[in-house]
Formats: structure tokens, sequence, C-alpha cells
């Protein structure tokens, strides 16, 4: 019904194991929503999130997940962003569709660095206001970065992106097992200036 309505949006449709999943061109990513929020009854946005393919052109998945409960159907979205280099890829807002969706965009926003045009308080959720990365990019290291002093070399916020960084190793105690410092207060929390 969709591809009917919209057949100049829709890039996809694939059925496995029961689950329907919708690829959209981003440009029509609203005109669709609102059509299915109205005519198909699909009234609970139960989340949006985001796919890393590092390698693949567009980069990114972002994907909405959608029930209409009077007719017990699932449905899935995805529109895929992301050119190579480009650094904070854009997504027009559901926000003025499904009001719920100002938060899971603030978080994919937060984590992927996925914008979200027309939304209306785009701000990290999260990671710390100052945080320059997005951590669930697959470029991100798993470990974080390994920083000058006075930093503990963990993931702590900082001026210039060093790109991916060197990876530190940790243990469950949270310090690195080849810790250069000599003197190390286990008193401190990590990230913050010592006394």
């Amino acid at each position: 019904m969709v591809r009917a309505k919209f057949p100049q949006a829709v890039i996809e449709t694939v059925q496995f194991r029961g689950e329907q999943t919708i690829v959209l061109l981003p440009e029509h990513l609203v005109a669709v929503c609102t059509h299915l929020k109205k005519q198909l009854e699909y009234t609970f946005l139960s989340s949006v999130t985001a796919v890393d393919w590092l390698e693949r052109v567009p980069r990114y998945d972002v994907v909405y997940h959608l029930l209409s409960i009077p007719r017990l159907s699932e449905l899935r979205l995805k529109v895929r962003v992301g050119t190579r280099g480009e650094e904070h890829p854009s997504v027009p807002t559901v926000s003025g569709v499904w009001p719920g969706a100002n938060w899971y965009e603030r978080e994919v926003y937060d984590l992927f660095g996925i914008t979200f045009a027309g939304h209306p308080d785009l701000r990290r959720i999260l990671m710390p206001i100052d945080w320059t990365t997005h951590p669930l990019r697959k470029d991100y290291p798993l470990t974080g970065f390994d920083l000058p002093e006075p930093h503990w070399g963990g993931q702590v916020p900082y001026d210039i992106d060093p790109g991916v960084g060197s990876q530190t190793l940790r243990t469950p105690g949270g310090r690195e097992l080849n810790e250069s410092r000599s003197k190390i207060s286990q008193t401190q929390e990590p990230g913050t200036l010592s006394c």
C-alpha cells in the first residue's frame, strides 16, 4: 500500500520471517510517516535507532519501528544516509508526526552523529555536552582514547579530535594494564583532575 501511494519514495521492501521492512528515500520520510499514522493507524513509534555500515555508502541506516495497535501490525522503516567522509548526515525529523521521536532522535544524534533537520531541541542526551565524538560509530575505539595528562587515559572530552586515537587496555577495575603514572590515587574518580 505504501509503494502504491508513494512509488517515488520506496527504494525496496523486504519481508523476512514475518517482519516487513520498507527502505525509503530520506526526502519522503515525513510524508510517508504522516500517511502511515493517519491512514494506516501506525500511531505508536516504538523506537528510532541507527546502524553504522562503516564500509558501505550510504554509511548509516536510520531505523524506525512502528506499531499499529488497532491492526496488530508492526512495520520497520529504514532511511539510508551518509556519504563517504560526511561528518553529520541529516534526516528530516519525524517529531512532528510522533512527538516521542524527539528523545529517540536526540539519542541517535548523540551516539551516531546523525542530525535531524527541523528537530526542536537537537542536543546531546547521554554523553557530556562537550563530548566531540559519537561512541556508537564503528570507527570509535572500543576502549576510548589515550589522552595526555592531566586526563585519565580514557573516554574524556577533548578539544582537538585526534581521529580514532590510540586505544588503551583496560582492567575490570577501570585502569590501564600498562599504566605509566607513578602516582595513582585509587580514590580519584576517573576523568577528574587530581588534587
